[in-house]
C-alpha cells in the first residue's frame, strides 16, 4: 500500500522523533521526506530501482568484482595439472617400432612470495567492495534524479498553465482592440502591435509544451515506462513542516568516526590503498619466490627393448629472476607515483566534502529563509486576491484589472511551490550528504 502523509500528519510524525537530525528515526524521516511529501513520487522511486539501465550496469560491476576477487583466491590455492601424449616411436638399431604413452603429472603449492599473492587478494577484495559502494551510490543518486526531475515536471506544468492563460487573455484583449480599431477609437499600428505581442504568446507557448512534452517522455524513458501524462502530476508542492529543520543538523563539520571508510570518500580511500599494495607488490618482484612442488613423468625409456621409465619427484622449487632489465626499479617508481596522487586526490576529495558539508548548511538555512519569506508574502497576497474576487463579483472591479492580479497571484503561486521543493530536495539531500560523509554505504538507510 503507498503511504502519501499529508503536510500536518509529517508533522506529528516529525515532533515525535528526536531533535538531533543524526539520529536513526531523523535522518531516515528527512532521507525520505520528498516522498513522504509528494503525492505520487514514490511509486516512481520504487519501481526506477528495479529497471534503470544505470542501476542494472551497477550491479552487473559487482557481479563482475565478485568474481575477480573469487579468482583472485585461487593464487594462494594449490594447482595441479595432467598432460598425455601417445606417440609412435621406432628403434633403426632393433628395427623395431611401437606406440607408446608418455604422461606428466604435476602439482604445486606457494609457499612464499613475499605477501605479494596475499596483496593481489587484497586488491580483489577492496575493489569487490567498491563496486558495492558503487551499486549502492548508483541507486542513491538515481532516487535524487528522479525526484528532481518530477519536481521539475511539477514546475513545468504550472508554468505551462500560466503561459496558457497569459495567452488567453492576450487573444481576449485583441478581441477589444480590434473592436475599437472597427470604430476608429484604436490606430492601426497599435493594433498591429497587439497582433504580434499574441504570435508572440502563442509561439511562447507553443514552445513551453512542447518543451514539456519532451520532458514527459524523457521521464517516461528514465523509468521504463511506454508513456507518462502530464495529468497524473499533482498540481501543488506542499509546504514543509517546521519540525523538519529541527531534525537537520546545521553544523558544517562532521567527522566520521575513527577507522571508518565513509561513502563519499570510498572510491579515493580504495583506490589509494590499491596503490599501496601495488607497491608492494611491485617491490618484490626481483626477490626468489619458492613453491612446492610434487609429481611424475613417464617420458623415457631404457634398454633394448626401450622399456617406459617412471620418474616422481617432490620438494621446494625456487624462482629467482636476477635481472629484468630494470623493469621493476621503473614498476617501483610508477607505483610510489601513483601512491602519491591517490593520497593527493584522497586529500582533495576530503577538503571537497568538508567545503559541501559547510555550504549545504548554508544552502538549508538559506533555503529556508526564503521559503518562510515567500510563505508569509503569499497569505498577505491570498488575502489581497480574495478581496480582489469580492470586488470582481460585485462589478466594482474590471475584468483586465482582475485577470491581471489573478496571473500575479498565479505566478507568486508557482515561485512558492518552487521554493517548496527546492527546501525539501536540499533537506533530503544534504542529509544524504551528512550520512555519506560519516558512514559506510551498507550502513545508510537510503533508499
Amino acid at each position: 500500500m503507498r503511504l502519501i502523509l499529508c503536510p500536518a500528519v509529517l508533522f506529528l510524525v516529525l515532533g515525535v522523533l528526536s531533535v538531533d537530525g543524526q539520529t536513526a528515526g531523523g535522518a531516515e524521516t528527512l532521507l525520505r521526506m520528498p516522498e513522504t511529501l509528494i503525492d505520487g513520487l514514490q511509486p516512481f522511486t520504487a519501481k526506477a530501482l528495479e529497471t534503470s539501465p544505470r542501476v542494472i550496469d551497477a550491479r552487473l560491476k559487482m557481479l563482475a568484482a565478485e568474481a575477480r576477487e573469487e579468482e583472485s583466491r585461487s593464487l594462494t590455492r594449490p594447482r595441479a595439472d595432467i598432460s598425455l601424449n601417445e606417440g609412435y616411436r621406432k628403434n633403426d638399431a632393433s628395427n623395431t617400432s611401437s606406440f607408446q604413452t608418455y604422461y606428466s603429472a604435476n602439482a604445486s603449492q606457494p609457499l612464499w612470495h613475499w605477501n605479494a599473492l596475499d596483496n593481489q587478494k587484497l586488491i580483489a577484495q577492496i575493489q569487490r567492495r567498491l563496486a558495492e559502494n558503487d551499486y549502492d551510490e548508483a541507486r542513491r543518486s538515481f532516487v535524487v534524479s528522479i525526484r528532481e526531475r518530477y519536481c521539475a515536471l511539477v514546475l513545468q506544468k504550472l508554468n505551462l498553465a500560466e503561459a496558457e492563460a497569459s495567452r488567453e487573455r492576450r487573444i481576449a484583449h485583441l478581441k477589444v482592440s480590434s473592436d475599437q480599431a472597427r470604430s476608429g477609437q484604436l490606430s492601426a499600428d497599435v493594433l498591429t502591435a497587439e497582433q504580434l505581442d499574441v504570435r508572440a504568446d502563442e509561439t511562447h507557448y507553443d514552445r513551453k509544451k512542447m518543451d514539456f512534452q519532451r520532458a514527459l517522455r524523457e521521464f517516461a524513458v528514465l523509468n521504463g515506462l511506454p508513456s507518462f501524462s502530464g495529468d497524473d502530476l499533482p498540481k501543488e508542492i506542499p509546504g514543509v513542516p517546521a519540525a523538519a529543520l529541527t531534525l537537520f543538523n546545521a553544523e558544517p563539520s562532521v567527522v566520521p568516526p575513527q577507522n571508518v571508510a565513509p561513502a563519499a570518500l570510498a572510491r579515493p580511500e580504495a583506490e589509494l590503498k590499491t596503490a599501496r599494495l601495488n607497491e608492494e607488490i611491485a617491490r618484490v618482484r626481483m626477490r626468489p619466490m619458492v613453491n612446492l612442488v610434487a609429481g611424475a613423468d613417464q617420458d623415457q625409456t631404457s634398454g633394448a627393448d626401450q622399456t617406459a621409465v617412471l620418474e616422481y619427484y617432490g620438494g621446494l622449487s625456487v624462482h629467482w629472476n636476477i635481472f629484468d632489465g630494470f623493469a621493476t626499479r621503473a614498476a617501483i617508481r610508477q607505483a610510489r607515483v601513483l601512491v602519491r596522487q591517490n593520497e593527493k586526490a584522497l586529500a582533495e576529495a576530503r577538503t571537497a566534502l568538508g567545503d559541501g558539508l559547510a555550504d549545504g548548511a548554508a544552502d538549508v538555512a538559506l533555503a529556508a529563509r526564503e521559503l518562510q519569506i515567500a510563505e508569509e508574502r503569499f497569505i498577505l497576497t491570498a488575502s489581497r486576491q480574495k478581496v480582489n474576487d469580492d470586488l470582481h463579483k460585485e462589478g466594482r472591479l474590471a475584468d483586465a484589472d482582475w485577470q491581471e492580479h489573478l496571473a500575479a497571484t498565479q505566478v507568486e503561486r508557482t515561485n512558492l511551490y518552487k521554493l517548496r521543493a527546492q527546501l525539501i530536495l536540499t533537506l533530503a539531500g544534504q542529509q544524504l550528504l551528512r550520512e555519506r560523509a560519516t558512514k559506510p554505504s551498507k550502513e545508510i538507510p537510503f533508499p
